[in-house]
């Protein structure tokens, strides 16, 4: 008896090292079409099942929105021009505001984008947050220049990034004051939630990082 209750307290022990050292994979429903809901508590693990077998959103270029306009449209801006240093299709908005629509692409210094992504990559000091965007999608944000970045695992290899803020490159740089990383946040976080969803919206319907 005394060696069952050994064994069951070093079980025990086992499986809560195993959730503090992240190790433990987040609870997820198998992929489906539509994508299924993911549990809210994602967030909370750093590892997530994800898969890889979805074809990429991004195209590389901004085929997407000289294609359709109304996709201009939903992320409130115009004149769509890629910018190849930013890997971005930046659209112009008012008041010297762009919004950024590009991908992390695999290569061969960094193969699986998403796990850095996921765990800090930009190493964003003030600024790092997890969520689901449209309870499909695991997402972070991070500032990003003058502006906040939102990555979306959509189930490929590819990482699509939302960026707005203003021109890149323009502005503090993350980290160098809490109070201006605090207004940065507050002021384009949110905006770049929303312009990611409209995204994903127009051009993944029924998508996720789930989707079979």
């Amino acid at each position: 008896m005394r060696n069952r209750a050994i064994t069951a307290v070093t079980g025990i022990a086992v499986a809560v090292a195993a959730v503090l050292s992240g190790c433990a994979v987040a609870p997820a429903p198998p992929p489906g079409k539509p994508a299924p809901r993911l549990p809210a508590d994602s967030i909370a693990y750093d590892t997530l099942p994800v898969i890889t077998s979805r074809p990429k959103l991004f195209p590389g270029d901004c085929s997407q929105f000289e294609k359709n306009p109304a996709l201009v449209g939903a992320l409130g801006g115009s004149s769509p021009m890629y910018n190849p240093y930013a890997k971005a299709c930046v659209l112009k908005r008012s008041a010297g505001t762009q919004v950024e629509v590009g991908s992390m692409d695999p290569d061969q210094r960094i193969p699986e984008p998403w796990p850095g992504w996921w765990k800090v990559y930009d190493y964003s000091v003030h600024h790092f947050r997890r969520m689901l965007v449209l309870d499909r999608y695991y997402a972070v944000s991070q500032l990003q220049g003058y502006g906040c970045v939102v990555a979306v695992n959509t189930g490929s290899p590819q990482v699509v990034t939302v960026r707005v803020g203003t021109e890149a490159g323009r502005g503090p740089v993350p980290g160098d004051s809490l109070d201006v990383d605090r207004q940065t946040a507050q002021q384009f976080c949110p905006d770049a939630r929303k312009a990611a969803e409209d995204y994903l919206n127009t051009v993944d319907p029924g998508g996720g990082s789930l989707a079979g």
